[in-house]
């Protein structure tokens, strides 16, 4: 005769994976306020539709239509903070027309993730072709705003951060204190972090990442387990950080996709809408 405690057990243990899978296929918007002491009147209540890491794996199948929940929705701009791709430029073709529809209605702001790295002048001519505002280590404008785009951090650290100094040297020089700025990666908010310290005093931004996943395999009520390029029980997982003073605020997204192992648990796809204040 079986024992029912064993039994109880091994059903209870089997519930665990089961419903973390389930828990994770719907998409989650998530809407979230970022208040800024002395924002300019320029960036407030300005709101920001941020896609991170969906990570398409085939050409000829999408693998999550985000297009007829989000291009409906309230928001000034939009930004894709990297990993859209799996390893191939055209495993973006199938999300191509919700792309365009996107830059129809906002202007889209696009910096690249490692997993970028084997296509990454396709993909940038490709975006640059239907309007997207590739930001590969540059300023774009919106109006009157700056946005920043770094590479990705990898790249970044393979070229001793030079990209990273040129770019702050023109961010110093300019006449706005406060900045958007897209990185996949969220270590660099440490580079970011010491700049402020040591040569821009004034400086405040909102920073934009994704890449972690939020942790992709969570337990319930746990905080992130891995993070990719930072291991176990990363110093940066989701949502938000900020410095002591309180005006370099980071937000990661889970983003929407998954890597080589395919599957989310207990950590639903998500897309953001940020919005500026004071």
């Amino acid at each position: 005769m079986k024992n029912p405690t064993l039994l109880s057990l091994a059903c209870s243990l089997a519930t665990v994976p089961i419903l973390g899978y389930a828990v994770s296929l719907p998409l989650r918007i998530r809407y979230e306020i970022a208040k800024f002491n002395n924002l300019p009147i320029n960036f407030r209540n300005l709101k920001i539709l941020h896609i991170s890491d969906l990570h398409c794996r085939n050409s000829n199948k999408i693998n999550i239509d985000i297009w007829q929940h989000i291009l409906n929705l309230d928001y000034d701009m939009a930004v894709l903070t990297g990993d859209l791709v799996l390893d191939n430029v055209k495993q973006i073709y199938p999300h191509l027309d919700g792309i365009k529809s996107l830059v129809k209605k906002v202007p889209v702001f696009y910096v690249d993730g490692n997993h970028e790295r084997w296509c990454f002048d396709k993909i940038a001519k490709l975006f640059e072709s239907i309007g997207v505002n590739v930001l590969y280590n540059k300023i774009g404008l919106f109006g009157n705003k700056s946005i920043v785009g770094f590479r990705d951090y990898d790249y970044l650290k393979e070229h001793n951060f030079k990209g990273i100094d040129l770019l702050m040297d023109k961010i110093a020089n300019g006449i706005e204190n406060f900045h958007i700025i897209l990185s996949h990666q969220p270590q660099i908010f440490n580079q970011l972090k010491a700049l402020k310290k040591h040569k821009m005093p004034n400086f405040s931004a909102l920073i934009l990442s994704g890449h972690t996943h939020g942790g992709q395999v969570r337990l319930p009520f746990l905080p992130a387990l891995f993070a990719p390029g930072q291991g176990i029980f990363p110093k940066y997982a989701d949502g938000w950080y900020q410095n002591n003073a309180g005006n370099l605020k980071m937000f990661i997204s889970k983003g929407l996709g998954a890597t080589h192992f395919p599957l989310r648990l207990y950590n639903p796809p998500e897309i953001a809408i940020i919005e500026l204040t004071t």
